[in-house]
């Protein structure tokens, strides 16, 4: 009798655990913003890897319509070229074609993106279904009470060049380069809205795909950082461990997923989204489901 509830309980453990890996959880995080009048609602895809989330991609895409959003940011790894078939572009298009005019969206690419290659195939992809493609640009989105800039940083493996199918080593240096002369142009495009009266600057906001780089954008004033890569530490211990591994990070991650607050001149939040992917990379998620993020810009009181 004993054995037998001894099976059954690991049974029910690995059942759970199976489900819970595969099952998407919208985590909402309430952001507040002096300048900001009403909320706005910001959805964050993260890490897709080209995954599966029922026929037609229609589980997460009816997650993100239910959501409500007012814009869509995309944050790296969206392709996997691991993927059997031709599921690392095919998933990918039923995604991006249920999205598709549901509000201004951006993209921006993480390490995978590059190292399967075929980079340009991918940026023409996201481009065909109306998706901005941020190449260390900002762009300036104009919502009904404001506006907002939204800057858009490379993955460093955009430094590797063909090398990047090596998955080897990011060259920080360049990164940085590249992060300081995007962060010049957010702030000169934002002088510009602060000097015009007529003009509504609502906050700034920069897409890097990875977190562990935060001590770099914090030397500039991004008021909100959206970040992933780090797959919520894949295995996670909740209240006690937040996450186990992540790339570049290692044991025992810092910005393995959640909210961030940081006492800079800017006040900066960054958001690091645990990521949807539970097919590739093939290491089963514990206690840390397929995360879709909801950002809630909301008024300061």
């Amino acid at each position: 009798m004993r054995k037998l509830f001894t099976d059954l309980l690991f049974f029910a453990a690995a059942a759970f655990l199976f489900v819970s890996c595969r099952t998407i959880q919208t985590v909402d995080y309430p952001v507040q913003e002096k300048p900001v009048r009403s909320e706005i609602r910001i959805v964050q895809i993260s890490d897709f890897h080209s995954n599966e989330f029922g026929a037609d991609e229609n589980e997460l895409i009816g997650k993100v319509k239910k959501t409500r959003p007012d814009i869509i940011v995309i944050t790296g790894d969206l392709f996997d070229e691991r993927m059997p078939g031709n599921e690392g572009f095919g998933n990918v298009k039923l995604l991006l074609a249920g999205i598709q005019n549901m509000c201004p969206a951006f993209f921006i690419t993480g390490n995978h993106d590059f190292s399967d290659l075929h980079i340009d195939e991918k940026y023409a992809l996201v481009e065909q279904y109306g998706i901005k493609v941020l190449h260390d640009e900002v762009t300036a989105l104009a919502l009904p009470q404001g506006t907002i800039l939204i800057a858009g940083i490379e993955d460093p493996y955009l430094d590797l060049g063909e090398t990047a199918k090596q998955k080897g080593p990011d060259d920080s240096s360049l990164y940085r380069i590249r992060l300081a002369s995007l962060a010049e142009k957010t702030e000169s495009l934002a002088e510009e809205y602060k000097i015009n009266p007529a003009e509504h600057l609502l906050f700034t906001m920069l897409l890097a795909h990875r977190p562990e780089y935060i001590d770099d954008y914090l030397q500039y004033d991004f008021d909100l950082i959206l970040s992933g890569h780090a797959h919520g530490g894949q295995w996670r211990f909740p209240p006690l461990i937040n996450g186990i591994y992540a790339p570049r990070q290692g044991l025992f991650p810092k910005y393995a997923g959640g909210r961030y607050n940081f006492k800079n001149g800017a006040g900066t939040v960054m958001i690091v989204s645990r990521g949807l992917s539970w097919q590739e990379p093939a290491a089963p998620r514990i206690f840390n489901s397929p995360e879709l993020v909801l950002i809630e810009v909301i008024p300061l009181k």
